[in-house]
């Protein structure tokens, strides 16, 4: 089972991970954060603050805290958005041990 061990860098909408099996991949967020936009919340992801307190879920899943907010019986609820391990892994570019990611 593949898993993010480690969040290497971090920059606008884009992320170097490394995976369980010793691969260093990119990740472009920004399509999902387009893709999943109907998700109230997760537009918050655009500002560089909040993008940058990206972590490493408990199951290596690439985890935002409380970022998609929802309404149930009249109260307002903050539920964590996430990226599933294998989609970052499928959905993300092979980067080199000497990489730097431009801005």
């Amino acid at each position: 089972m593949i898993r993010v061990v480690e969040i290497i860098e971090k920059t606008s909408y884009k992320l170097v991970c490394k995976f369980n099996n010793g691969m260093i991949k990119m990740l472009d967020v920004l399509p999902i954060i387009e893709n999943h936009k109907r998700l109230n919340g997760v537009q918050k992801l655009l500002n560089d603050s909040v993008f940058n307190t990206v972590r490493v879920g408990e199951f290596g899943e690439i985890v935002w805290d409380k970022i998609v907010k929802t309404t149930q019986n009249g109260e307002e609820l903050y539920w964590d958005y996430d990226i599933s391990p294998e989609f970052a892994f499928e959905n993300s570019t092979f980067v080199e041990p000497s990489f730097t990611i431009a801005s």
